[in-house]
C-alpha cells in the first residue's frame, strides 16, 4: 500500500476500560476530524462494540482473537475492505507484542494505557513486568475509578517513576480529573532535607512543581554516578529504582555540576547539598533540572538503597 495510516494504540489489562475509552473518545470528538476509523480489537472486553453506535462515529470494529491471526496480511485485508483513514489497536496486554508485526505503512502516533485504579495494586504487584512494559511505552496514561486518598497518590508517583515523560490523568468514578493534595514526606522551604524514604517523591515532584524547588537548596543521600559521556565536573546524583524485577533496575536522578574538580568515585554514596536550577533551551521547551553542588561528604551505602514502589 502506497499511503500511510495514522494509528493509535490503546493498552490495558482486561476490563480496565479500553473499549469505553475508545467509544467515548470517538463520540466526543477527542481525536478531532480524522475520518473513518477502523478499530482492531484483540480481545472481547467488558464492553462490547455496538456497530450501530460506531457507525454514528464513522467507525467500525473487528476482533482478532489470537496472536496467530494478527498478521500483516490480515491487517492489509481489513484496511482494504473497510477503507479507513486511521486505525485504533485495542491491545491484549497478555500477548507478546514484541513478536507481532505491524504493517510498515502503519504510523503509530499515540499510545495510551488505561488502568483500572481499583485493581492497580493487584496487577502492579503480581504482573509487574507486563504492567510496566505497557506504562513505559505510553504517551498518555489514564487511571480510572480512582479515590482521592494517599494510596492513589502513591500509585501516581510509582507510574511517574516508571515513565516520567507520559501525561498522566487520574479519574474518579464519574470520569472527572482528581487533583491530589499530596502530602510530601519532607518540609518545603528555602532549604529542604530529603530523607531516604522521601527521595522518590522528591524526584517526581521536581518535574511537576518547578516553583517549589527553583533556586532552593536541598540535601539528601544519593549515589554519585559518573560517566565519560557526561560533561566535565558533573555526575548524576540519584538512586536506583526497580520498576518491575531485579533485572530491570534504572537510575533515577538529576545531573549535578561543580565549578571545581571533584574527587568522587563512580557509584560512591554521598550526602549532597545542592541548589536546584531549571535550564531551558528555549522559552517553551521542557526544562532540564541541574543541581549546583555546594557541598558533599562521603557516606556508607544507605540501608535501603533501592527506591521502593508499591
Amino acid at each position: 500500500m502506497a499511503r500511510t495510516f495514522p494509528a493509535v494504540i490503546i493498552n490495558g489489562i482486561l476490563e480496565s476500560g479500553k473499549s469505553s475509552f475508545i467509544i467515548e473518545s470517538l463520540k466526543n470528538g477527542d481525536f478531532g476530524d480524522i475520518g473513518k476509523v477502523l478499530i482492531i480489537a484483540t480481545e472481547d472486553g467488558e464492553v462490547e462494540f455496538d456497530n450501530n453506535e460506531l457507525a454514528k462515529c464513522n467507525a467500525v470494529a473487528h476482533v482478532i482473537s489470537s496472536p496467530e491471526e494478527f498478521t500483516v496480511q490480515n491487517i492489509n485485508d481489513l484496511i482494504r475492505i473497510n477503507k479507513p483513514h486511521a486505525v485504533f489497536f485495542e491491545m491484549n496486554a497478555m500477548w507478546d507484542w514484541d513478536k507481532l508485526q505491524f504493517p510498515p505503512y502503519i504510523l503509530i502516533e499515540q499510545t495510551f494505557t488505561i488502568i483500572d485504579g481499583s485493581s492497580f495494586k493487584y496487577y502492579f504487584n503480581n504482573m509487574r513486568q507486563k504492567f510496566t512494559d505497557m506504562v513505559k511505552a505510553s504517551d498518555i496514561i489514564i487511571v480510572n475509578r480512582c479515590k482521592n486518598n494517599s494510596e492513589f497518590v502513591n500509585y501516581k508517583r510509582n507510574l511517574k517513576l516508571v515513565n516520567k515523560d507520559a501525561a498522566l490523568l487520574m479519574l474518579d468514578d464519574e470520569q472527572k480529573n482528581i487533583s491530589f493534595e499530596e502530602e510530601l514526606p519532607y518540609t518545603l522551604g528555602e532549604e529542604m532535607l530529603i530523607g531516604d524514604d522521601g527521595y522518590g517523591a522528591f524526584y517526581i515532584d521536581t518535574f511537576e512543581s518547578e516553583p517549589r524547588y527553583s533556586g532552593k537548596i536541598v540535601e539528601f543521600n544519593c549515589m554519585a554516578v559518573s560517566s565519560s559521556k557526561l560533561p566535565p565536573n558533573t555526575f548524576v546524583a540519584g538512586r536506583l529504582a526497580m520498576t518491575c524485577c531485579a533485572d530491570d533496575i534504572q537510575l533515577v536522578g538529576h545531573l549535578c555540576a561543580s565549578e571545581k574538580p571533584m574527587n568522587i568515585k563512580n557509584k560512591q554514596w554521598i550526602h549532597l547539598r545542592a541548589r536546584v536550577h531549571y535550564m531551558r533551551e528555549s522559552y517553551d521547551s521542557q526544562p532540564e533540572i541541574i543541581l549546583e553542588l555546594l557541598k558533599y561528604e562521603e557516606i556508607k551505602e544507605i540501608a535501603d538503597p533501592i527506591v521502593s514502589l508499591v
